[in-house]
């Protein structure tokens, strides 16, 4: 709990003691425990300014329980063809189906094979660092390296020998996409280490409250807005946090973008003072998530 919060509640409960000793009388345990509990429940249920309106309550449940039931921002049911859409997904469809056919056998050096690597990526949002190179490697393409770690580290994927198979867990997603998307959202939202790739210190900038910077894209996002905008709007809800440009490579650049939810504003007609810097959400955002406003007043 914050420090601040802490100490006002304190001084709550102790201007109630005061209150009742000077009335005559001296609150129990269980008088002080319930006064207490009101104390607190108000708090987190009273709209904060720094969280654009959102409670105490309904942060903690973007930070701790993403998608969850009493989650701001959760899922949409969708049909396949719906979700074979979303480019990270379709993406990783086609390497499922393709490990279901066969085993794949890596590079000597243990990468995805290039021609693989091309298809994989040619199925996703075109990436201006991936561009550059010609040939696609799977150690120049990062979405195609986070694609691999998100399948193994749900446990869709495993690698023996020099070869990547399909596990039992990764053929039942080729029956349930909805479980698949399921899947793959919490741990690109929740558990992916969006600084793997960076050299930025700050592990937690940008892994930690990433669905409230999802909500803020779906806020903001209709139209094309500097990428300090919602940076600003991070770092006011997590004081703790010390302002970094990682904040918006790891958000927009890595993790919206790889999963197809946002466009960086990084063509050729794009190239200027402003390259790379803006962004705004793509229309599938919001037809993947619903989300929950905070209160107006």
């Amino acid at each position: 709990m914050d420090k601040n919060l802490m100490n006002k509640i304190t001084e709550q409960l102790q201007a109630y003691i005061n209150e009742q000793e000077k009335m005559g009388g001296t609150p129990n345990e269980e008088i002080l425990n319930r006064f207490l509990g009101d104390i607190i429940t108000f708090q987190n249920e009273t709209p904060i300014a720094n969280f654009k309106r959102f409670t105490p309550d309904q942060m903690y449940q973007m930070l701790n329980d993403p998608l969850g039931k009493k989650c701001p921002v959760k899922l949409r049911k969708l049909s396949d063809s719906e979700i074979e859409e979303i480019p990270f997904i379709k993406q990783a469809l086609y390497l499922l189906r393709s490990l279901s056919e066969k085993e794949l056998k890596l590079t000597p050096q243990g990468y995805i094979p290039p021609k693989l690597v091309t298809e994989l990526y040619d199925m996703g949002l075109s990436d201006w660092s991936s561009d550059y190179y010609k040939q696609k490697l799977e150690s120049r393409v990062e979405v195609v390296q986070v694609l691999r770690i998100a399948l193994k580290e749900c446990g869709f994927i495993k690698v023996r020998c020099g070869k990547m198979s399909l596990t039992t867990k990764g053929g039942k997603m080729l029956k349930d996409y909805n479980a698949l998307l399921h899947a793959l959202m919490i741990f690109l939202l929740l558990d992916f280490n969006a600084g793997y790739f960076d050299l930025y210190n700050d592990i937690e900038i940008g892994n930690v409250g990433r669905l409230y910077s999802l909500w803020l894209l779906h806020r903001y996002g209709d139209t094309w807005r500097h990428k300090k905008f919602y940076a600003e709007a991070y770092f006011k809800a997590f004081p703790g946090l010390s302002p970094s440009a990682c904040y918006e490579l790891r958000t927009f650049d890595r993790v919206f973008h790889y999963i197809g939810l946002c466009d960086i504003n990084k063509t050729e007609k794009d190239r200027g003072i402003d390259f790379g810097s803006k962004t705004r959400k793509r229309e599938i955002l919001d037809k993947i998530f619903t989300f929950i406003e905070p209160q107006n007043k």
